[in-house]
C-alpha cells in the first residue's frame, strides 16, 4: 500500500536518492499529485507527477521500481 501524506526516500529503481511523496487532491474522485525532490524538504530540484486514481498511482510507482523508505 501507498501512503499518503506520508514523505519516503527512493532508495531503488527510477528516481533512486530523491525524495518523494505522495498528497491526495480533493476533487470530486481523488487524484494524487506525486512530489519529487533531492531534499526532504522539497526545495532543490523539485518536480511532480500527478496520477489521475489510486490505481494510477499504483501503475506509477510500479513503472519506475520504486522501493520507498516511508518516514513516519
Amino acid at each position: 500500500m501507498i501512503p499518503v501524506n506520508l514523505t519516503g526516500r527512493i532508495s531503488a529503481g527510477d528516481e533512486a536518492t530523491k525524495f518523494v511523496r505522495v498528497e491526495e487532491l480533493s476533487d470530486l474522485t481523488p487524484s494524487y499529485l506525486i512530489p519529487l525532490a533531492h531534499d526532504q524538504e522539497f526545495t532543490r530540484g523539485c518536480g511532480d507527477c500527478w496520477a489521475e486514481d489510486f490505481a494510477a498511482l499504483e501503475r506509477f510507482f510500479a513503472e519506475g521500481a520504486w522501493d520507498v523508505d516511508w518516514f513516519g
